[in-house]
């Protein structure tokens, strides 16, 4: 069982490793920062951490807001959705290894089908999947995100696919978003009402 903090630097280290050996982008720094912040805050929010990190690779993305779960001394979950077997092996393994079960979910799949599966009620998701389907994976997801929760997404200031439209849309009546202007860019949008 994960129980000394000082884990966590190994467990980071050993995700980025993964990503860099199978020659897999991974998030930046500043932008594991931005997730870990929002992670944590929305975990003492609302008293628990009920998360999706869509994309997440062999799960650095994962394990920065897996660790604010745990350190923000709540009750949570996090699903982790990855398409790619190999990747997915990596993130089930460091999962493993690290006794996160109780903290991560690894998800074999599509995301714009996993999240069909998912039943809970969300209140923080983090969109890292093929940047043509971020509009498609918002509409599916956005009626799972309760009032007060938050839709991450990565690479926004990137005009690849659907990430035009899927910002426009989060930007509508029900949703207020910023973007960290990051390298990549990373939109923070928080659910202001029920969209439904």
């Amino acid at each position: 069982m994960l129980n000394e903090k000082y884990q966590w630097d190994e467990i980071i280290g050993e995700a980025l490793n993964n990503s860099l050996k199978l020659n897999i982008p991974s998030i930046r720094i500043e932008d594991a920062y931005v997730i870990y912040s929002v992670a944590y805050l929305t975990a003492l929010k609302f008293g628990r951490l009920i998360a999706v990190d869509a994309g997440a690779g062999v799960g650095f993305s994962t394990i920065w807001m897996a660790k604010a779960l745990y350190e923000s001394g709540v009750e949570g979950k996090i699903y982790a959705i990855e398409r790619e077997a190999l990747r997915f092996r990596r993130l089930e393994d460091l999962v493993n290894k690290y006794y996160l079960n109780n903290l991560i979910t690894p998800i074999n799949g599509d995301a714009l089908e996993c999240i069909k599966g998912v039943g809970e009620e969300l209140n923080l998701v983090f969109i890292d999947i093929d940047k043509e389907h971020y509009f498609d994976f918002f509409n599916e997801v956005k009626d799972k995100v309760i009032d007060g929760g938050v839709i991450l997404a990565h690479n926004v200031k990137h005009h690849y696919g659907t990430v035009d439209a899927f910002l426009n849309e989060i930007s509508k009546k029900n949703w207020k978003t910023i973007v960290v202007p990051t390298e990549e860019g990373v939109s923070i949008s928080t659910k202001i009402s029920d969209a439904r």
